[in-house]
């Protein structure tokens, strides 16, 4: 058989209007580099009320508004300095300006470090006469907020040394990202049409869902190969980062680095450790799906590289960008004219970069900067798991917007406890809506449709609580001084594979699978991704259900940035995570997916589709 290599793009080879514009940050490098240089002088005026902040209210008042201005144009620079360098990681001019615009902020947050510390030593009874001041009335929660940081505050001298030491704190995290992201070559392999083509981490995404086992096999061992090379440097790199997090957490008197990780954002530790309860107690559902997988692919060894490819024998639909663009629009009418209209015009200012290129970082993520267009990465494949990939990005997209619109600088910004639900009711309401699209004369076609669900919950849900109960086994065996090795690292991980993944083959490769997971190295996040699929559930079935009032409260969640605890937003969205109902609700709705499933495949006869 002839083979024949296909290349991989170049930015140059696509159209400008498929990549992101972002002279809304800026118009140009020119004016990225004389914001750059504004950022000393603005750091200084913020320092200069160094050993002031008791004054007054009127005094702290100043200082606030200087340190947020300093702070909006880092975060504008640094910002912007991001997306360039993820159009090419490897291009070293982009990576230098970078390296400057982390530097500059880094440099400011050692100048500013003063500024908690000193806060925290003025008087309790002033301090409460401060808060009841018209001039702080602004900044009202984030000063209550800063008071329930007292007991975990550390002198001036010790938060300036700790604010100094973040320029160490980053090596293993960015170390990692370059070994991922650029210097890990996986080599080429032969695809379904017997081309050879250049192994990528997107190119593998969708090999994983090939109906050619033989395909999806070489891959997985041609991944994994490059994986298991490195595995003594990634589980250095890893050890590094849990001991980064536990002494970070120590230095300042939490209890434990999850402690100190979720006290943030007043996220209670019982919602995570009721998270990992109910998926480990509802194995049987996670079973009974693996067994419908196997026996629709036809293999009695489940691998992991069959966890992916779709079930439905029905043909996969690729998407043309405007197709996407047009069927995620029109899944979101639940959210109101308003919601989509302004999606629509956001998307028409080229707010997403769309094509894997090469040195373009990989994934997808949504980015924003206050006073600049939020925008999307994506990785371009046509299939509908990236349309999906791009309704939960926009998802993002639009939480940024409106929280961006209705809020001032200092409140702008939101969790990641709530930014995983935008992301996941976007995605459940596609699904809603290519179900009612689909006749019920077509069961292959609704297969498909809640094949990609079950998947997502199944990825979502159920996977990132298996990564959750992980990473922190891993900080609690580091905390206890066990040594963090590959082997030590792979056994952990294989007992967690082993539970959540009942049925599916776990051998010395799949117990690798920690070594590749970049979002590891920024702990205790993951179990958001978990929490917010159970959220998005209950909200979304609000909005279908309960019509206009639930979608305002839901609006209402997305405009209201951190204006007041995580927890507290997503209860007046409509959903509590204080409880566990939300994650068996969404187990529940796992259950019943998979056994309208299972009649599907029953009714429409259909077996071994995607061997």
């Amino acid at each position: 058989m002839s083979t024949q290599t296909i290349e991989q793009l170049t930015r140059e080879d696509v159209p400008v209007e498929e990549t992101w514009d972002l002279t809304s940050y800026y118009p140009d490098d020119d004016a990225f580099e004389a914001d750059l240089a504004r950022i000393p002088g603005l750091v200084e005026q913020a320092a200069s009320w160094q050993g002031k902040l008791g004054e007054s209210a009127a005094t702290l008042r100043q200082a606030l508004d200087d340190s947020m201005t300093a702070r909006q144009v880092i975060s504008r620079a640094a910002g912007y300095a991001h997306l360039r360098k993820d159009e090419n990681v490897a291009d070293p001019l982009r990576s230098a300006a970078f390296e400057r615009a982390v530097g500059a902020a880094i440099q400011a947050s050692q100048a500013l470090a003063f500024f908690q510390p000193e806060l925290l030593q003025i008087p309790e009874e002033t301090y409460n006469q401060f808060l009841e001041s018209p001039e702080l009335q602004p900044f009202r929660h984030a000063l209550e907020d800063a008071a329930r940081q007292r007991p975990y505050v550390r002198s001036i001298e010790v938060e300036t040394i700790l604010a100094q030491s973040a320029e160490i704190a980053r090596t293993a995290s960015e170390a990692f990202g370059a070994l991922n992201d650029a210097d890990l070559d996986f080599g080429e392999i032969e695809n379904e049409e017997g081309k050879l083509i250049k192994l990528t981490r997107s190119r593998y995404q969708l090999l994983m869902e090939s109906k050619n086992r033989e395909v999806r096999a070489r891959a997985y061992d041609k991944l994994m190969t490059a994986y298991e090379k490195h595995r003594n440097t990634t589980g250095a790199l890893y050890a590094g980062s849990v001991r980064n997090d536990n002494f970070y957490a120590g230095v300042r008197g939490y209890e434990s680095a999850r402690a100190a990780a979720l006290l943030d954002d007043n996220i209670p530790e019982s919602v995570y450790d009721s998270l990992v309860e109910a998926v480990s107690n509802s194995t049987g559902i996670i079973e009974r799906y693996y067994k419908l997988r196997s026996k629709l692919i036809g293999v009695e060894d489940l691998a992991l590289y069959d966890l992916y490819v779709p079930l439905s024998p029905a043909p996969e639909r690729t998407f043309s960008i405007e197709e996407a663009v047009d069927t995620v629009l029109g899944s979101l009418t639940a959210l109101g004219d308003t919601y989509t209209s302004d999606l629509r015009e956001l998307m028409s200012k080229r707010t997403v970069d769309w094509h894997e290129t090469a040195g373009k970082n990989s994934g997808a993520y949504s980015s924003g900067t206050y006073g600049a267009n939020p925008v999307i990465l994506m990785n371009w494949n046509g299939s509908t798991d990236h349309v999906f990939t791009l309704a939960h990005e926009a998802g993002h997209q639009m939480h940024t917007f409106y929280s961006q619109a209705n809020n001032p600088y200092h409140y702008a910004g939101y969790s990641i406890f709530l930014a995983e639900v935008a992301s996941t009711i976007n995605e459940t309401l596609l699904t809603w809506a290519l179900l009612e699209q689909t006749p019920k004369e077509n069961p292959q076609e609704r297969f498909s449709i809640l094949n990609n669900f079950a998947d997502t919950i199944s990825g979502t849900l159920i996977r990132q609580t298996m990564f959750a109960d992980f990473e922190h086994r891993a900080h609690v065996a580091a905390a206890a001084g066990e040594p963090l090795t590959p082997e030590s690292l792979s056994e952990i991980y294989g007992g967690r594979t082993e539970l959540y993944r009942p049925g599916v083959l776990n051998d010395d490769r799949s117990k690798l699978e920690w070594s590749r997971v970049p979002h590891f190295y920024r702990a205790y996040y993951v179990f958001q991704y978990a929490t917010g699929i159970s959220a998005a559930l209950a909200i979304a079935s609000k909005i279908r259900d309960d019509g206009p009032g639930a979608r305002e409260n839901y609006l209402g969640m997305l405009k209201a940035g951190s204006s007041d605890y995580p927890i507290e937003v997503l209860k007046r969205g409509g959903a509590d995570l204080t409880t566990p109902e939300p994650v068996y609700a969404a187990l529940r709705v796992f259950d019943e997916m998979i056994g309208e499933m299972e009649a599907l495949a029953e009714e429409a006869g259909f077996t071994a589709g995607a061997k």
